[in-house]
């Protein structure tokens, strides 16, 4: 167990990999269904079922993920090996999934979105998990996980700015933004540098951890597969938390999932302008809102500044975006600059998993980063699953009409609902749940406590 201080340039390096991994994830995320329905031409209920089916196999192999790379020998480590093959994977899958094949049948467009979004999530699992249990393995000293963590969040939301602008910006410069030729071409040329991204971002975090990813003879996993992950299930304190976590991040995903047609439909807002001039400032605000609660929580703790920006946020959501007028940017930039800061407090629950992981190995005698970070990744795609089939469907339930240039009226009041009281009440319940979880910083500190002293007297 390293208790070295760790670089800035290990520390930058490990957490780069994370550009592409949510660049990854943001791309498709925003632009996915939209450009499916709308470019493709596939019946929205049928894209939903397709992105739904791919996340669920994402999510069911991801505690998989965790145990393999828990318990892998090699020269190059646990997790190494992993981030490395998931990187070229998934940069392989990102090119595919938005340079489709002229398919005339909807069975056809259905297998091909099915077959290729499989391949996506399946990649993302292969890199995402071991690299998020690796963060957690760099260092055993509270502040330098928190520093870890913290170049990671960074390096994630750089992520987002890429996955979110290149697509629009390439748009923009093409200059008919309403052109399925030009969306189509600004998608190809978009994924095709979201794939250097990821493969580039995945060299350089396998390069520089060299050496870092040790294995540890006396914390080695001996349980199977099934009786660990039913031990992990039976931890009420991780369940808590990751209930909390999921059912927040569903309301994340609803709202990046349907941004676009209500901004739209509802506003008569172009991309670019929604890009730019709502989604730009939210993220920009949200990267910079990371070092104000990462402060707050060592001044008060994790529990109160998570509980009360998740709860804000999801009042904002709901409050705000059905009374939004027709055609103005003014209103909507305001509540993403609050947003963004409210957003930022949903980090600090990611952030106390490793806690949660301390607890385990004080309860169990094991080390189980890679099943933790496994299930958690797996509740956090459930998660995603949902919230972008139940967009699917309820775009065909208030008559949404795929591959339609214009709408009716009454769908922009629709996706107000949708949009502000749909998102929002998942975010007030996730914050009501996460009041529930009872690992203290106090109780912490004293696991890692006893941890320190076991392992002194086992290196004796």
């Amino acid at each position: 167990m390293n208790q070295n201080p760790i670089s800035k340039t290990v520390k930058a390096g490990y957490a780069v990999a994370e550009t592409g991994i949510t660049a990854v994830q943001l791309f498709t995320q925003i632009y996915l269904l939209k450009y499916y329905t709308e470019i493709v031409g596939l019946n929205s209920s049928l894209a939903g079922i397709a992105l739904g089916i791919s996340v669920i196999w994402d999510a069911i192999s991801d505690p998989l993920m965790g145990r393999i790379s828990d318990k892998t020998h090699s020269i190059w480590g646990r997790r190494r090996p992993f981030i490395l093959l998931g990187g070229i994977l998934l940069s392989i899958a990102v090119l595919l999934l938005f340079s489709p094949p002229s398919i005339s049948s909807q069975l056809g467009k259905f297998s091909y979105l099915l077959s290729v979004y499989l391949l996506v999530n399946t990649a993302m699992t292969v890199i995402s998990v071991p690299h998020i249990a690796l963060g957690g393995e760099l260092s055993f000293e509270r502040n330098e996980r928190t520093s870890i963590f913290g170049w990671r969040l960074f390096f994630s939301n750089v992520g987002m700015l890429i996955g979110m602008i290149v697509p629009a910006a390439i748009l923009q410069s093409l200059g008919d933004e309403f052109s399925k030729e030009n969306i189509s071409y600004s998608r190809i040329r978009a994924g095709e540098l979201v794939s250097i991204v990821i493969l580039v971002s995945s060299l350089i975090s396998f390069w520089v951890t060299k050496g870092r990813d040790t294995i540890r003879q006396d914390n080695s996993v001996s349980d199977s597969f099934f009786k660990s992950l039913a031990s992990v299930l039976k931890n009420k304190i991780f369940l808590i938390l990751l209930f909390a976590f999921v059912i927040a991040t569903i309301g994340r995903t609803f709202n990046s999932a349907i941004a676009l047609y209500y901004y739209e439909y509802r506003l008569g807002l172009k991309e670019s302008q929604v890009v730019l001039n709502i989604l730009l400032p939210f993220f920009l605000v949200l990267m910079l809102s990371i070092g104000f609660w990462v402060w707050i929580s060592k001044k008060v703790g994790k529990k109160i500044p998570a509980f009360s920006g998740v709860f804000l946020l999801g009042v904002l959501t709901v409050i705000v975006y059905p009374l939004f007028p027709y055609g103005e940017l003014r209103p909507p930039l305001i509540a993403a600059v609050l947003g963004g800061v409210f957003a930022g407090s949903i980090l600090i629950m990611d952030s106390i998993l490793t806690d949660v992981v301390d607890y385990d190995e004080l309860k169990t005698g094991e080390k189980r980063e890679g099943l933790y970070f496994g299930i958690w990744k797996m509740g956090v795609k459930f998660s995603q699953a949902f919230g972008i089939a139940i967009t699917g469907f309820l775009l065909d339930i208030i008559g949404f009409e795929s591959g339609a240039t214009t709408q009716g009226s009454e769908i922009g009041f629709r996706l107000a609902l949708i949009f502000g009281p749909g998102v929002g009440f998942f975010f007030i319940i996730g914050s009501i749940l996460f009041l529930f979880f009872p690992l203290t910083d106090e109780k912490h500190m004293q696991v890692q406590r006893i941890l320190l002293r076991r392992n002194q007297k086992r290196k004796q």
